[in-house]
């Protein structure tokens, strides 16, 4: 059974207007339960408690940011907020005190430390700061759109480039119109929407001059067997520094194309792509996945799992997750495909997946997802849009996406409705997926390993027996 399926877009699907317009609703006044809220957006060393004073210390911090960033035009804000106004909010709810988990830095500090901090290639702090501030007050806005490249620029990079770049080869591979880095956007999400002094981190290590974050990882959050972890580890080629029993030290960087994309979004991003925030995050989170394969410049990977040049499969993204959240995730497929990647049926039932999605929701967390559509459910009808001798049959698999399930609500009728964040939708809300709609195109999933741990082992052995 072939299960290694590519998750990058689903731009280059036809009919996308008319399949998106039965399912997707935009929800730009949803608000998340009680429990989401506090459990999940500040997560400070004590998750029941918000810290919301400053000290002497944090003060002098929040009075120079305030100072620094006071002339900051609105119009380079996503969200069309000052950046005062959004280190107001921040601080409000509770964000700009949270600590990080890896090394107790708080949002605080790692946004003074890019403000005070020579930044790598001399990188805009204030584009930085506000890149970060717009993430962690709307994480919709993270997008997998990339900027484009003007053309006085690409003669200097092509020229920059090594000689074996792609690129420097065949310039238009740096043309992306439809980005692979889905999987990357939703665990960027997921870490600015949960772990906000951590994504402030991400972005203060990646754009210093070192170029990298260290990430201290328990070896129980990758396998409940040390030894079963370590290999993992060497498997996915991750940049182990240190180990015992117990704990891994993780080096995360960017590949070194990273900074041309970086440095183009810093002095010509457009409202709707990538910013500088989104480049080095994605690019990092690419890179960990992909065995440090991935080239930012064409969007493409390579390494030992590469069914498609675009994207991350399913066991490399639920490892970023793993690292990012520190905890243990399992990811539960639940699709039979063949070798020809075509959709034949499920490992388990619709029911129990909708089990697992509400169980990981009501114990606070989200879910990341990965669902794939065939020429039947993309839209496509053999009469308009395919040709069946050429594309396949019916349930043939075309493409898929990953997207972050958020929240779940029920309609008039009491089906469920899931809350999503989708990168790859232009859209700075949430958006609703009718569950009819997504179960049935639901590929994988990554849950808390204990919350679907009874029912793991009987959906492998499925999963085994086709």
């Amino acid at each position: 059974m072939v299960q290694s399926v590519g998750f990058n877009n689903t731009r280059n699907t036809q009919n996308v207007s008319a399949y998106k317009g039965s399912y997707m609703s935009p929800t730009a006044s949803y608000t998340p339960s009680l429990k989401k809220q506090n459990e999940n957006l500040p997560k400070t060393t004590n998750p029941l408690t918000l810290y919301t004073s400053l000290n002497d210390s944090d003060r002098q911090k929040y009075i120079f940011l305030l100072e620094f960033m006071k002339d900051y035009p609105i119009s380079q804000n996503a969200e069309g907020l000052s950046c005062n106004k959004q280190l107001n909010y921040l601080l409000k709810n509770g964000k700009l005190l949270s600590c990080s988990k890896n090394d107790n830095s708080t949002t605080l500090d790692n946004l003074y430390s890019i403000a005070t901090e020579k930044r790598a290639f001399d990188l805009n702090q204030k584009n930085l700061i506000s890149n970060v501030l717009d993430v962690l007050v709307n994480p919709r806005v993270v997008t997998q759109t990339f900027g484009d490249i003007p053309i006085q620029e690409q003669k200097a990079i092509i020229n920059s480039l090594k000689v074996d770049d792609p690129a420097k080869t065949d310039p238009s591979l740096m043309n992306v119109t439809a980005s692979g880095t889905c999987a990357a956007a939703s665990n960027e999400v997921n870490l600015a929407d949960n772990y906000p002094a951590e994504y402030a981190r991400w972005v203060s290590k990646l754009s210093s001059e070192e170029k990298a974050l260290y990430l201290d990882i328990d070896l129980s959050s990758i396998s409940k067997n040390p030894l079963d972890a370590i290999s993992i580890i060497n498997l996915l080629e991750a940049q182990k520094l240190s180990f015992n029993f117990n704990k891994v030290k993780i080096k995360v960087s960017t590949d070194e194309n990273a900074y041309i994309r970086a440095k183009i979004q810093d002095k010509y991003w457009d409202k709707g792509e990538r910013n500088v925030a989104n480049v080095l995050v994605q690019s990092a989170i690419m890179q960990l996945g992909s065995q440090n394969t991935y080239n930012s410049l064409i969007d493409a990977r390579g390494g030992k799992f590469n069914s498609n040049s675009q994207g991350l499969i399913e066991v490399e993204k639920t490892f970023v997750e793993s690292l990012i959240k520190n905890k243990e995730i399992t990811s539960l497929v639940y699709q039979k495909i063949d070798d020809d990647q075509n959709l034949l049926g499920y490992n388990c039932s619709f029911d129990k997946m909708k089990k697992h999605i509400k169980d990981t929701i009501d114990s606070g967390e989200d879910v990341i997802i990965g669902y794939v559509l065939t020429n039947e459910t993309s839209g496509r009808t053999a009469s308009n849009y395919y040709n069946p001798d050429v594309d396949g049959k019916s349930n043939k698999i075309i493409n898929g996406h990953e997207i972050t399930i958020v929240d779940y609500k029920y309609d008039a009728n009491g089906n469920m409705i899931f809350i999503c964040v989708d990168t790859d939708d232009d859209n700075n809300s949430f958006v609703e997926y009718s569950s009819d709609w997504l179960l049935p195109k639901l590929h994988h999933a990554g849950y808390p390993a204990h919350i679907v741990a009874a029912d793991e082992e009987e959906i492998m052995r499925n999963a085994e027996a086709a």
